[in-house]
C-alpha cells in the first residue's frame, strides 16, 4: 500500500515542489487561451500550470479529441508551427493578435488536438523562431528548439508585449521547479511509502471438517 503524498490543490504539486509562494502574477494585455490535452492535466512536470498562476489574463480548456469551438476574437492566432505559420516575430504592430491560442501536451498530442478540431485549424497560425534550445531539463523534447508551454507563452508575449513587467520572472519560477523536481526525483526520502501489509491471522477451521 502507497502512503499519500500531501498535494497542493492549486497547483497540484506534492508541498515540497508547490509553485504557488513562488510564482508572481504577470499583467498581461493579450490574452491567453490553452487548449489542454487530457493526459496532461497532472503530469508532474507540466509547464500551463505556471502559466495559471502567472498571468492575469489567461484560461485553460481541457480537451481530448474533439471540442466545441469558444467565442474568440477575429484576430486570434494559433501558437502552432503549421505549414502556413507566420513568424511571430515579423508581424507589425496592427497585426498582433489579442488573443493567444496556446495547445498544451507533448508535441505528439498536440498535433492530433489541431487534427481533431478543425477550428483550430481555420485559425490564422503564428510561429516562434527561438534562438537558444528549451531550459526545460527534465522533459524530453522532440528537438532542441522545441519550447515547453511556459517558455512559449513568454517568448510569445515578449514580442506582442515587449513592455509588459515581469516575464522574466515566470521563466525564474520554471527553472526553479526544474531544478526542485531534478532534486526530489533524486532523494529517496521524498518518495512516497510503501506500507507493509500485515499478515493475516490464520482463521481456525470449522470444527465439523475436523470431524
Amino acid at each position: 500500500m502507497t502512503q499519500a503524498r500531501e498535494t497542493c490543490y492549486r497547483c497540484h504539486k506534492p508541498r515540497p515542489l508547490c509553485l504557488c509562494a513562488r510564482t508572481q502574477r504577470v499583467a498581461n494585455r493579450t490574452r491567453v487561451l490553452i487548449v489542454q490535452h487530457r493526459r496532461e492535466r497532472f503530469h508532474p512536470v507540466g509547464t500551463a500550470r505556471l502559466a495559471r498562476l502567472g498571468l492575469s489574463a489567461v484560461e485553460l480548456l481541457e480537451a481530448a479529441g474533439s471540442v466545441p469551438r469558444p467565442e474568440l476574437p477575429e484576430d486570434t492566432a494559433l501558437l502552432y508551427p503549421a505549414p502556413d505559420a507566420q513568424d511571430l516575430e515579423s508581424l507589425a504592430p496592427d497585426q498582433r493578435p489579442s488573443c493567444l491560442l496556446v495547445l498544451d501536451g507533448t508535441w505528439h498530442h498536440a498535433r492530433r488536438l489541431y487534427l481533431d478540431n478543425p477550428w483550430l485549424q481555420g485559425l490564422r497560425a503564428v510561429r516562434l523562431t527561438p534562438q537558444q534550445p528549451s531550459r526545460y531539463r527534465i522533459r524530453r523534447q522532440a528537438r532542441a528548439e522545441h519550447l515547453s508551454t511556459i517558455e512559449s507563452i513568454v517568448a510569445a508575449l515578449r514580442l506582442l508585449e515587449p513592455d509588459t513587467p515581469g516575464l522574466e520572472r515566470l521563466l525564474e519560477s520554471f527553472d526553479s521547479m526544474v531544478t526542485d523536481q531534478q532534486a526530489y526525483m533524486l532523494d529517496p526520502a521524498s518518495q512516497p511509502r510503501r506500507q507493509r501489509r500485515r499478515p493475516r491471522a490464520a482463521r481456525a477451521v470449522p470444527s465439523r471438517l475436523l470431524e
